[in-house]
């Protein structure tokens, strides 16, 4: 009987784990991603993806400038610059499913911010992703890095 009951629990944890993430698509470059299901879409146009999950924003922005993914590091700490961000930290690189880039961690308006530059190789597509949340929430710094590794091109 308690391994049955322990087997009945087991698949409905693994079921509501499974629930637990969305999929969705940034239409216009093809670039999915999976978040928490709290998430909802705000914006999904041909410059901007933009989503509102509890406690946690998320934003994609396209920029124009041709940078070679070498050069991603500068960009991503100019673009981080940009808006303000304070205390940031040293890029770090990052490929993720065939997306190449760099990100830091910073601060803005007292929340935290995971911002990075990245490219798609074959197709010289850079964009900038925002996740911002708050600093002492631990689970949403995971589900923030959680994100960014699951990126793909499409």
């Amino acid at each position: 009987m308690k391994k049955t009951l322990g087997s009945i629990l087991f698949i409905l944890f693994f079921i509501t784990n499974i629930n637990a993430q969305k999929t969705y698509v940034w239409d216009y470059y093809k670039v999915q991603l999976t978040v928490p299901n709290d998430f909802r879409v705000k914006k999904n146009d041909d410059h901007n993806f933009e989503m509102k999950g509890v406690g946690m924003d998320l934003a994609m922005n396209i920029f124009e400038e041709n940078v070679a993914i070498d050069d991603l590091d500068d960009a991503t700490i100019a673009g981080a610059t940009a808006i303000e961000m304070t205390e940031i930290d040293e890029a770090t690189k990052v490929t993720v499913n065939g997306l190449e880039g760099y990100y830091v961690e910073g601060f803005k308006d007292g929340f935290r911010i995971i911002f990075a530059g990245l490219g798609d190789p074959k197709s010289h597509t850079n964009f900038f992703l925002a996740i911002t949340f708050d600093d002492n929430d631990k689970e949403a710094e995971k589900a923030a890095i959680d994100i960014m590794n699951s990126l793909d091109k499409l």
